[in-house]
Protein backbone atom coordinates (compact mmCIF):
# COMPACT_ATOMS: atom_id res chain seq x y z
CA UNK A 1 0.00 0.00 0.00
CA UNK A 2 2.78 2.60 0.53
CA UNK A 3 4.42 1.61 -3.15
CA UNK A 4 0.73 2.82 -4.33
CA UNK A 5 0.75 5.53 -2.49
CA UNK A 6 4.09 7.27 -3.58
CA UNK A 7 3.44 6.62 -7.22
CA UNK A 8 -0.21 8.00 -6.63
CA UNK A 9 1.99 11.70 -5.31
CA UNK A 10 4.67 11.38 -7.78
CA UNK A 11 1.49 11.37 -10.50
CA UNK A 12 -0.64 13.71 -8.69
CA UNK A 13 2.21 16.64 -8.93
CA UNK A 14 1.02 18.04 -11.94
CA UNK A 15 -2.01 18.76 -10.06
CA UNK A 16 -0.21 21.14 -8.04
CA UNK A 17 0.65 22.77 -10.94
CA UNK A 18 -2.30 23.28 -12.47
CA UNK A 19 -3.75 24.23 -9.29
CA UNK A 20 -1.47 27.38 -8.53
CA UNK A 21 -1.51 28.34 -12.65
CA UNK A 22 -5.29 28.49 -11.88
CA UNK A 23 -5.08 30.39 -8.27
CA UNK A 24 -2.52 33.01 -9.97
CA UNK A 25 -5.13 33.61 -13.16
CA UNK A 26 -8.09 33.81 -10.50
CA UNK A 27 -9.82 30.53 -11.96
CA UNK A 28 -12.25 28.84 -9.49
CA UNK A 29 -12.39 25.16 -9.78
CA UNK A 30 -15.86 24.15 -8.02
CA UNK A 31 -15.87 20.61 -5.87
CA UNK A 32 -17.79 18.98 -8.43
CA UNK A 33 -15.57 19.77 -11.00
CA UNK A 34 -13.07 18.76 -9.73
CA UNK A 35 -14.20 15.24 -8.30
CA UNK A 36 -15.15 15.04 -12.11
CA UNK A 37 -11.19 15.71 -12.56
CA UNK A 38 -10.67 13.35 -9.89
CA UNK A 39 -12.56 10.50 -11.58
CA UNK A 40 -11.16 10.87 -15.18
CA UNK A 41 -7.85 10.46 -13.62
CA UNK A 42 -9.18 7.18 -11.82
CA UNK A 43 -10.71 5.85 -15.03
CA UNK A 44 -7.27 6.39 -16.77
CA UNK A 45 -5.14 4.43 -14.13
CA UNK A 46 -7.97 1.64 -14.11
CA UNK A 47 -7.74 0.88 -17.86
CA UNK A 48 -4.13 1.46 -17.86
CA UNK A 49 -3.56 -0.88 -15.50
CA UNK A 50 -6.34 -3.57 -16.56
CA UNK A 51 -4.36 -3.35 -19.87
CA UNK A 52 -1.17 -4.11 -18.20
CA UNK A 53 -2.50 -6.91 -16.11
CA UNK A 54 -4.33 -8.47 -19.53
CA UNK A 55 -1.03 -7.72 -21.96
CA UNK A 56 1.03 -9.58 -19.64
CA UNK A 57 -0.78 -11.89 -17.95
CA UNK A 58 1.25 -14.97 -20.08
CA UNK A 59 4.41 -13.36 -18.85
CA UNK A 60 6.35 -15.30 -15.56
CA UNK A 61 5.58 -13.22 -12.91
CA UNK A 62 9.35 -12.29 -12.20
CA UNK A 63 9.88 -10.85 -15.98
CA UNK A 64 6.77 -8.73 -16.04
CA UNK A 65 7.84 -7.34 -12.18
CA UNK A 66 11.38 -6.73 -13.37
CA UNK A 67 9.96 -4.99 -16.65
CA UNK A 68 7.13 -3.02 -14.97
CA UNK A 69 9.93 -1.82 -12.09
CA UNK A 70 12.09 -1.13 -15.66
CA UNK A 71 9.47 1.58 -16.84
CA UNK A 72 9.02 2.83 -13.22
CA UNK A 73 12.63 3.89 -13.64
CA UNK A 74 12.63 5.01 -17.34
CA UNK A 75 9.75 7.09 -16.31
CA UNK A 76 11.34 8.93 -13.06
CA UNK A 77 14.40 9.09 -15.44
CA UNK A 78 12.08 10.80 -17.72
CA UNK A 79 10.61 13.14 -15.45
CA UNK A 80 14.06 13.96 -13.42
CA UNK A 81 14.94 15.57 -17.00
CA UNK A 82 11.84 17.24 -17.60
CA UNK A 83 12.38 18.96 -14.40
CA UNK A 84 16.06 19.81 -15.14
CA UNK A 85 15.23 21.26 -18.47
CA UNK A 86 12.18 23.29 -16.88
CA UNK A 87 14.87 24.59 -14.42
CA UNK A 88 17.42 25.66 -17.15
CA UNK A 89 15.00 27.34 -19.09
CA UNK A 90 13.80 29.41 -16.27
CA UNK A 91 16.91 30.45 -15.97
CA UNK A 92 17.42 31.83 -19.39
CA UNK A 93 14.04 32.93 -19.79
CA UNK A 94 11.83 34.40 -17.09
CA UNK A 95 8.84 32.59 -17.22
CA UNK A 96 5.25 34.29 -17.21
CA UNK A 97 6.51 37.14 -15.10
CA UNK A 98 8.54 40.73 -15.82
CA UNK A 99 9.56 42.62 -13.34
CA UNK A 100 7.96 46.02 -13.40
CA UNK A 101 8.86 49.85 -12.03
CA UNK A 102 6.51 49.29 -8.66
CA UNK A 103 9.46 46.35 -7.69
CA UNK A 104 6.56 43.90 -7.97
CA UNK A 105 5.96 40.65 -10.25
CA UNK A 106 3.36 41.25 -13.02
CA UNK A 107 2.38 37.48 -14.08
CA UNK A 108 1.78 37.84 -17.97
CA UNK A 109 -0.46 35.54 -20.33
CA UNK A 110 0.87 32.15 -21.21
CA UNK A 111 1.47 31.37 -24.68
CA UNK A 112 0.38 28.05 -26.35
CA UNK A 113 3.30 26.61 -27.50
CA UNK A 114 1.27 25.10 -30.77
CA UNK A 115 -2.10 23.55 -30.84
CA UNK A 116 -4.03 21.29 -33.24
CA UNK A 117 -7.55 23.06 -34.27
CA UNK A 118 -9.03 19.80 -36.00
CA UNK A 119 -8.19 17.18 -33.09
CA UNK A 120 -9.20 16.91 -30.13
CA UNK A 121 -6.01 15.63 -28.89
CA UNK A 122 -4.54 19.20 -30.16
CA UNK A 123 -7.09 20.91 -27.55
CA UNK A 124 -5.56 18.19 -24.84
CA UNK A 125 -2.23 18.93 -25.83
CA UNK A 126 -2.96 23.03 -25.69
CA UNK A 127 -4.58 22.48 -22.03
CA UNK A 128 -0.96 20.56 -20.84
CA UNK A 129 1.19 23.47 -22.45
CA UNK A 130 -1.12 26.24 -20.94
CA UNK A 131 -3.61 25.47 -18.47
CA UNK A 132 -6.01 28.43 -18.36
CA UNK A 133 -6.99 27.31 -21.88
CA UNK A 134 -9.44 24.53 -20.22
CA UNK A 135 -11.67 27.52 -19.40
CA UNK A 136 -13.49 27.61 -22.79
CA UNK A 137 -15.75 29.86 -21.84
CA UNK A 138 -13.50 32.34 -20.36
CA UNK A 139 -16.07 32.91 -17.62
CA UNK A 140 -13.60 32.18 -15.00
CA UNK A 141 -15.15 29.26 -13.60
CA UNK A 142 -14.74 25.47 -14.71
CA UNK A 143 -17.40 23.93 -15.21
CA UNK A 144 -18.62 19.83 -15.66
CA UNK A 145 -17.64 19.65 -19.53
CA UNK A 146 -13.97 21.90 -18.99
CA UNK A 147 -13.47 19.60 -16.12
CA UNK A 148 -13.96 16.59 -18.54
CA UNK A 149 -11.08 18.26 -20.08
CA UNK A 150 -8.67 18.77 -17.91
CA UNK A 151 -9.62 15.63 -16.42
CA UNK A 152 -8.38 13.81 -19.20
CA UNK A 153 -5.27 16.46 -19.98
CA UNK A 154 -3.64 15.19 -16.02
CA UNK A 155 -4.78 11.45 -17.06
CA UNK A 156 -2.73 11.02 -19.71
CA UNK A 157 0.73 10.71 -17.83
CA UNK A 158 -1.02 7.51 -15.81
CA UNK A 159 -1.13 5.30 -18.84
CA UNK A 160 2.21 4.55 -18.69
CA UNK A 161 2.60 4.80 -15.08
CA UNK A 162 -0.45 2.29 -14.42
CA UNK A 163 0.73 -0.11 -17.14
CA UNK A 164 4.30 -0.07 -15.10
CA UNK A 165 2.75 -0.37 -11.78
CA UNK A 166 0.04 -3.20 -12.37
CA UNK A 167 3.31 -5.05 -14.41
CA UNK A 168 5.30 -4.77 -11.11
CA UNK A 169 2.51 -5.80 -8.39
CA UNK A 170 1.44 -2.57 -7.48
CA UNK A 171 -2.34 -2.74 -5.74
CA UNK A 172 -5.25 -1.33 -7.32
CA UNK A 173 -5.10 0.63 -4.25
CA UNK A 174 -2.74 2.85 -6.43
CA UNK A 175 -6.59 4.15 -8.27
CA UNK A 176 -8.00 5.43 -5.36
CA UNK A 177 -4.76 7.21 -3.95
CA UNK A 178 -4.79 8.78 -7.03
CA UNK A 179 -8.19 10.42 -7.44
CA UNK A 180 -8.18 11.75 -4.11
CA UNK A 181 -4.66 13.66 -4.35
CA UNK A 182 -5.07 14.87 -7.46
CA UNK A 183 -8.00 16.68 -6.93
CA UNK A 184 -5.96 17.32 -2.74
CA UNK A 185 -2.92 18.75 -5.20
CA UNK A 186 -5.25 20.47 -7.00
CA UNK A 187 -6.59 22.46 -4.41
CA UNK A 188 -3.21 22.79 -2.20
CA UNK A 189 -2.02 24.51 -5.89
CA UNK A 190 -4.48 26.70 -5.13
CA UNK A 191 -3.95 27.82 -1.89
CA UNK A 192 -0.52 28.31 -2.09
CA UNK A 193 0.06 30.70 -4.88
CA UNK A 194 2.15 33.03 -4.37
CA UNK A 195 3.48 32.37 -1.13
CA UNK A 196 5.87 29.43 -2.04
CA UNK A 197 9.55 31.35 -3.12
CA UNK A 198 10.81 29.87 -6.98
CA UNK A 199 13.61 28.02 -5.00
CA UNK A 200 11.15 25.55 -3.66
CA UNK A 201 9.27 25.44 -6.67
CA UNK A 202 12.16 24.18 -8.49
CA UNK A 203 12.89 21.75 -5.79
CA UNK A 204 9.93 20.27 -6.14
CA UNK A 205 10.02 19.46 -9.45
CA UNK A 206 12.05 16.60 -8.64
CA UNK A 207 9.89 15.23 -6.72
CA UNK A 208 8.00 12.61 -9.20
CA UNK A 209 10.82 11.56 -10.61
CA UNK A 210 12.79 10.68 -7.74
CA UNK A 211 9.81 8.13 -6.60
CA UNK A 212 9.64 6.73 -9.77
CA UNK A 213 13.12 5.75 -9.59
CA UNK A 214 12.66 5.01 -5.60
CA UNK A 215 9.80 2.89 -6.43
CA UNK A 216 11.66 1.28 -9.62
CA UNK A 217 14.55 0.06 -7.40
CA UNK A 218 12.58 -0.86 -4.30
CA UNK A 219 10.32 -3.67 -6.83
CA UNK A 220 13.55 -4.55 -8.87
CA UNK A 221 15.80 -5.65 -5.47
Amino acid sequence: MGLALCIALALSFDGLGVGMAYGLKRIRIPLASMGIIGLCTALAMTISMLFGHLLFSEVSIISSGSLGACILLFLGIYHLILAFRSRRTAKVVPAMASYTSTNAYKVNTCKTLFSINLSVFGLVIQVLKTPATADLDRSGTINVKESILLGIALALDSFAAGIAASMAGITFYVIVFVAILQVFMIRVGQILTGRLPDVILDKLKVVPGLLFILIGFIKII
